[in-house]
């Protein structure tokens, strides 16, 4: 599944936690001082909902040059490589398209990725992030992943579940060690003209603290409806459930420290705004890590005559 991300200004890489093997929002870089290399890096472990042991990994970085006087340009050339505490590594590839195989955004860096489909990495697991640039310059950063991070008491069938219309539910999940954050993202079908029309409703989320072990579906997301205009109708929706007929594709992550500081408020003012950096020596930048799982969901009562009746409910009801 490609990006499900809103095309609004968001939390930066965040966006990758749904789409890839990190489909967490795309990010804005605000201008650093001159001459500066910026390195954007996110490595995602996603594990499979059903099957915890199950996972996979995907990495992005996005390289950026600032050079002094001169408008920001991509970073070619460069070498990206992730290794872990077990000795395993990945080595990112530079992509020669980034806008289509990269990051859905308004692109000026270069982009870099590496995919596993069965599990280089593991939750918990210290990261350590190496970039050679091609100067001869070098940057380095360390993240040490959320560890295990899955629903609790969820039954699915094909990896969906089923809502009850017009009723929240409640997903859970235990205490994940290690997560500063978590970031909740659902592209919603089936709205009609709730949405403005056919397409589909892109919602993100970012819930900052690392004790939160659980969401209600669809009231988690009434914070990000259309930023600055008033939907009765939408928001009232989201307050009582999701109607028949609608469905949705739902990610969740659990991100490091490192992701959290980058795009929530820190200790470094650059133009007005705030990152805090986790990539340090010849340049600046983050290097995050997530470990996600995503669901499908489909808003309808049972059907006894349906092949697929038997589709479970994603959580109890929530008032």
């Amino acid at each position: 599944m490609r990006s499900i991300i809103s095309r609004r200004d968001r939390m930066g890489l965040a966006a990758l936690l749904l789409a890839l093997g990190c489909d967490l929002a795309e990010v804005e870089i605000i201008a650093p001082p001159p001459a500066l290399a910026v390195a954007e890096v996110t490595a995602v472990v996603t594990v499979d909902a059903a099957d915890p042991s199950q996972s996979s990994t995907h990495i992005v970085a996005i390289l950026t040059d600032y050079p002094e006087g001169e408008h920001p340009r991509p970073l070619h050339g460069a070498t990206v490589r992730v290794t872990g505490e077990s000795g395993q590594s990945m080595q990112l590839l530079e992509e020669p398209d980034p806008a289509q195989d990269c990051v859905n955004r308004d692109f000026f860096g270069s982009c870099y990725q590496a995919a596993a489909p069965s599990g280089t990495f593991t939750p918990g697991e210290e990261l350590h992030l190496d970039v050679k640039l091609p100067d001869g310059g070098a940057m380095s950063g360390v993240s040490h992943m959320p560890g295990m991070f899955s629903p609790t008491g969820l039954s699915l069938e094909g990896g969906r579940c089923r809502l009850t219309p017009n009723t929240n539910q409640r997903i859970t999940w235990t205490r994940v060690e290690g997560a500063v954050a978590f970031v909740a993202e659902a592209v919603i079908d089936g709205l009609g003209e709730l949405s403005g029309g056919d397409d589909p409703l892109y919602l993100t989320v970012t819930m900052i603290g690392g004790d939160l072990t659980g969401i209600s579906v669809p009231r988690g997301f009434l914070y990000d409806l259309n930023q600055g205009q008033d939907d009765a109708a939408l928001a009232r929706m989201f307050h009582e459930g999701l109607p028949a007929g609608a469905t949705a594709d739902i990610a969740l992550g659990a991100i490091d420290r490192n992701w959290t500081n980058w795009i929530r408020e820190g200790r470094i003012h650059v133009n007005g705004e705030v990152r805090t950096p986790s990539v340090f020596g010849d340049g600046t930048g983050m290097f995050g890590t997530a470990v996600r799982w995503k669901i499908g969901v489909e808003s309808r009562q049972a059907d006894a005559d349906a092949a697929d009746a038997q589709l479970p409910l994603c959580g109890p009801p929530t008032t």
